[in-house]
Order: structure tokens, then C-alpha cells, then sequence
């Protein structure tokens, strides 16, 4: 019968300590919603579970002085909620709506939602559009700060050492007069998996956004050239036709697509034009 050690750190010193003198044989658990599936369907059986359910330091949203800092362990639901982000980054409020059921929401983690890595993760798109960092804690208690457009590597596949802590996520407060959008298309309206999402995030007073997407690509993307062309072009007021039509071929030129179950490369690159189109559109109509 498979009974592996649990620890329950309450703090994230200890949870560090105890990640460095297990090496590779843990694995950090906080909501499991992913984790304990795989565990009951025998794909993981990690000897050491570290669960980061009382360390408290990792549950809030905290921000002072234009900073924002998330949790590893703030549930979607919190996300969803939280009125600093409902107000001022509603891109990634409305990212932790999109997440699975009310269910799940209220378990799954905005840091197991990164730490999969997987190239449809709808928190790691908004994280991206706001331009964030992740929090690592290394074996030996430094922490690093990782620009989450270095932190995957691959499906799956993340910067993080076996005896690494992601602690959370850090981000400047989009400007006031800032907005922001997620957007997201799959097969069915609820527990389903992105076929393509688009964060946005529009800053009028400088005329920039900033524009990541998620599942179409190994990893989640930001279409930096096309943030350069609408920069370049926008005049301060609803954008035309043909600069919405040229900064769609520049989302489409950052992607590279596959064919799997969801849907084809074609389509997925289509679709990425057609909501990157209708995010900039809403977000300059406001």
C-alpha cells in the first residue's frame, strides 16, 4: 500500500529546509487537485509529501506601494475575488474565474497552476501580461527572482530544482486608467481546458500593452512584436480596422501551434488573431 512521509511545515523556512534534506525524493502538495489525481491513478508516487497548507505566509495577496504579491498557496477563488485585483489587474481575476469548477477553484493553487507548466495554465498567461516574476527559495534559503517568461522550459518542464519553493508571484500595479482582459476559448463552457487563451493588459496614458497567450506554443508566449507595432501605431483613439487586422498577423507570427485532441494548428492560429483582435478592440473601447 503506498503510504508515503508527510510533512506539514508551517512556515516557509522549515518548508525549505525540509524540501533540501529530502533532495529529489519530495514533492510539494498544497491543493493536490492536480497532484492527488495523479497519485490515485499511480502516474506519481513521490516518497515525500511537503504540504504547504499552514504556511501561512504563502495564502494572501498583499500589496503596498504599487506591488503586488501573490501567494503560492491563494486559491482561483481568491483570485477571483480579491478586490485589488478585481480593481486594478482584472486580467488575473478574471483568469482564476476560468479555472475548472467552483470546486476546484476553491482548492487548485495560482502556484500548482503554474508550476505544471502546462502551455494552456490560465494563470500563466495573465501572469505574463502583467509582466510578473515568480519567488523561488533555493535549498540553501537564498531566494531568486525569475521572470516568469524564463521560468518554463518546456510542457511540463520548469527552471525549478527538485529542492526549489516557489513562494509566489510578484508584479507592479498596472497604472490607474490601466485594463486589462482574459480571454479564453475551449470546447465547453466550464472545467475545460484552453484551445487558445489571450491576456491583455492596455495602458492608454503610454499607449502600450503588454499580450501573452497560452496554448500555442510549448509555453505560454508574449507576443512582443506585436506589442511594439500597436505602440508604434496607436493614435489614442479606437484603433482601426487595419492596425487591429496587422497586430493580429504579429500575434499569429508568435505562436507555434500543434494539431492534437482540442484542435488543429489552423485553427488554433486563427483563433489566436480573432481574440487578440477582440481584446485589444474591447479594451480600447472603454
Amino acid at each position: 500500500m503506498y503510504q508515503p512521509t508527510w510533512h506539514r511545515p508551517r512556515t516557509v523556512h522549515e518548508a525549505s529546509r525540509i524540501l533540501a534534506e529530502e533532495g529529489g525524493r519530495a514533492r510539494v502538495i498544497a491543493g493536490g487537485t492536480d497532484l492527488a489525481v495523479q497519485i490515485a491513478s499511480g502516474a506519481e508516487r513521490p516518497e515525500v509529501l511537503v504540504d504547504l497548507g499552514l504556511v501561512s505566509e504563502l495564502s494572501s495577496v498583499d500589496s503596498s506601494e504599487g506591488r503586488v504579491r501573490v501567494g503560492a498557496t491563494v486559491t482561483h477563488a481568491t483570485l477571483a475575488s480579491h478586490p485589488v485585483l478585481l480593481e486594478r489587474a482584472s486580467v488575473l481575476a478574471e483568469a482564476g474565474r476560468f479555472v475548472g469548477s467552483p470546486h476546484i477553484r476553491c482548492r487548485g493553487t495560482i502556484g500548482g497552476n503554474v508550476a505544471n507548466a502546462s502551455p494552456a495554465a490560465d494563470a500563466t498567461a495573465a501572469l505574463l501580461a502583467l509582466d510578473a516574476v515568480a519567488l523561488v527559495r533555493s535549498a540553501g534559503g537564498d531566494r531568486r527572482d525569475v521572470p516568469l517568461e524564463a521560468f518554463f522550459e518546456g510542457p511540463g518542464e520548469t527552471v525549478l530544482e527538485t529542492t526549489d519553493l516557489l513562494e509566489g508571484f510578484e508584479f507592479d500595479l498596472p497604472r490607474e486608467g490601466a485594463r486589462s482582459v482574459y480571454l479564453k476559448a475551449g470546447q465547453r463552457n466550464a472545467l475545460a481546458i484552453a484551445i487558445v487563451s489571450v491576456a491583455a493588459v492596455f495602458n492608454p496614458l503610454e499607449g502600450s500593452v503588454r499580450l501573452a497567450l497560452g496554448s500555442v506554443a510549448p509555453t505560454p508566449v508574449r507576443a512582443e512584436a506585436a506589442e511594439r507595432l500597436f505602440a508604434e501605431e496607436w493614435r489614442g483613439c479606437s484603433p482601426s480596422v487595419e492596425l487591429l487586422g496587422d497586430v493580429a498577423s504579429k500575434v499569429v507570427e508568435a505562436t507555434s501551434c500543434i494539431d492534437d485532441v482540442r484542435a488543429r494548428a489552423s485553427y488554433r492560429r486563427r483563433l489566436a488573431a480573432v481574440l487578440a483582435r477582440r481584446a485589444l478592440g474591447s479594451l480600447c473601447a472603454e
